[in-house]
């Protein structure tokens, strides 16, 4: 059973990608990611050894993410909520995310940030809602 500040695999993926999203922080060490280079759609990967930098820089809540939802993620969240910013772990970290069949994303198919973190994203006036729910359902079938 989860704790409050845990959030579970299935309340995350009902919110992820919603206007009231939390900012997802992959935690996980070199050697975790190496032996699984994906990560959950809009999460972004930081160093949890230098959370002191880029902490600050997170406005509004946030969701860590480590391999198994324990020590790591638990630390960075605590250092999170010390600072003021509302911060949860994943309940059992990205293997739970992924024995969930939850969508992810390889890293190399992902566009690279500037050294701000942002990514240039190009789109056509007034899209429908339908087109992306279509192209919402073949990523989900193609990873």
């Amino acid at each position: 059973m989860s704790s409050f500040l845990e959030i579970t695999s299935d309340k995350l993926s009902r919110i992820v990608g919603t206007p009231g999203a939390p900012t997802l922080i992959d935690v996980r060490i070199d050697e975790d990611f190496d032996a699984d280079p994906r990560l959950l759609p809009g999460s972004v990967r930081h160093d949890y050894r230098t959370v002191g930098e880029w902490g600050p820089s997170l406005t509004g809540s946030a969701v860590i993410i480590c391999q198994q939802g324990r020590k790591l993620s638990h630390g960075v969240a605590a250092q999170l909520r010390h600072a003021g910013i509302a911060a949860e772990v994943l309940e059992g970290g990205f293997e739970a995310w992924r024995q969930a069949d939850g969508l992810l994303v390889p890293e190399d198919k992902l566009p690279r940030r500037d050294d701000r973190g942002r990514t240039v994203w190009v789109t056509r006036s007034r899209p429908k809602i339908d087109r992306y729910q279509r192209l919402w359902n073949e990523a989900r079938r193609a990873f």
